[in-house]
């Protein structure tokens, strides 16, 4: 079976979406005779698009998002459809791309998958949270199109499968579950023993890694360690992805690793081995990606009831998830519980490692997929 990969940005970009359109093309692979990629996608209208933005917002506070202009849709659907028929895959595979394959002319079967629908996006993030009407009209049309377009849409989140049918009425039957995986492979052999070693450290060491400080939740990570230190843990708090100005002798600020740079690849994972726990006391997310890769080698996490969260950290078992206006003290407190109890955190270690291993991984993800092309083309 071809199958045709449809991605906006280059799909061998291990930047790009920190890493999941990689990682996806490479599952994809490894389970399909054969795989042709359709993007990246760009076109010149979009400066078009950008100027009309400009325009219409002139003298507003209000954002303009020019990836969902509808003529520009229509450009990238004509690409893609060029493309299609030169390299004529069996089946479409397309991830993140409703506004492209909105307006898609070919009859190849599409399976749809993204990380988050437009209206979760609103209530989520900043960024989306004080369109222009123009913007939010014109998205709802393009997903809704893309939805409609799509044979099935392929969701790593039960959170955008509810999003799907309640916003878009997409039927159940069109619905498929399946998580993501990780896209960083940290290697740790036996990860029992390896969970066992990480109980002999004398120091809690919390592992953050988001871009945006705020958003993530980096200042209450912050607390937390301080009040960790105060409850007599020693603690260290290590920040990944951004570079907050902090000056306290118990946070080391490492900044951003691209991991297009195998030498920035190589210190995320000794730092992911490193850590303890992961922290993201995050107020926005969709599926958590750093959440998976925490899970893969069995490292419990710390975050909050937001987004996909729930789904990726299960509530004392993989890790803890509080609401996101919980008491810093009572995180800490939780915490220092779980680390003076061995067996507790070892029980906690093996669990976020099951969950990955069983649910949470490419492979898992890809094979699925193949069953339900194959189920719907036999």
């Amino acid at each position: 079976m071809k199958i045709g990969y449809i991605t906006k940005e280059d799909p061998t970009d291990l930047s790009a979406y920190s890493g999941t359109h990689y990682s996806m093309y490479e599952a994809l692979k490894n389970e399909f005779e054969e795989v042709v990629q359709l993007g990246p996608i760009d076109h010149w209208y979009k400066y078009v698009a950008k100027l009309k933005g400009r325009l219409k917002t002139l003298g507003t506070d209000k954002v303009f998002k020019f990836q969902y202009d509808i003529e520009l849709a229509k450009k990238h659907a004509k690409i893609l459809d060029e493309r299609i028929h030169q390299l004529n895959p069996d089946v479409l595979i397309g991830s993140l791309v409703s506004p492209e394959v909105a307006f898609l002319k070919t009859n190849i079967p599409l399976y749809l998958t993204t990380d988050a629908t437009f209206p979760l996006l609103q209530d989520s993030y900043k960024s989306h949270s004080n369109l222009f009407p123009e913007s939010i009209k014109n998205a709802m049309i393009l997903e809704r199109q893309a939805f409609k377009k799509a044979k099935k849409l392929i969701l790593p989140l039960e959170w955008l499968a509810e999003s799907a049918r309640n916003h878009y009425r997409v039927p159940d039957d069109k619905i498929n579950v399946i998580p993501y995986g990780r896209n960083l492979s940290v290697e740790v052999g036996d990860i029992n023993e390896f969970i066992q070693k990480r109980t002999l450290d004398d120091e809690v060491i919390l592992l953050f890694v988001g871009v945006r400080w705020e958003e993530k939740g980096g200042p209450e990570a912050v607390k937390i360690a301080e009040l960790l230190i105060e409850l007599g843990i020693k603690t260290k708090l290590i920040v990944v992805g951004c570079n907050p100005a902090i000056d306290k002798d118990f946070i080391d600020v490492v900044g951003f690793l691209d991991k297009q740079h195998p030498k920035d690849v190589a210190k995320l994972e000794e730092l992911y081995k490193k850590a303890s726990f992961f922290i993201l006391p995050t107020k926005a997310e969709c599926i958590g990606m750093s959440l998976i890769e925490a899970a893969s080698i069995g490292l419990p996490a710390i975050s909050t009831k937001v987004g996909g969260v729930p789904e990726a950290v299960l509530h004392q078992k993989t890790g803890l998830i509080f609401d996101v206006d919980e008491n810093p003290q009572n995180i800490a407190e939780a915490i220092k519980v779980i680390w003076s109890n061995i067996p507790q955190y070892e029980d906690m270690s093996v669990s976020a490692y099951q969950h990955y291993a069983d649910n949470m991984n490419w492979e898992n993800w890809a094979k699925e997929v193949r069953r339900i092309i194959s189920s719907e083309t036999t």
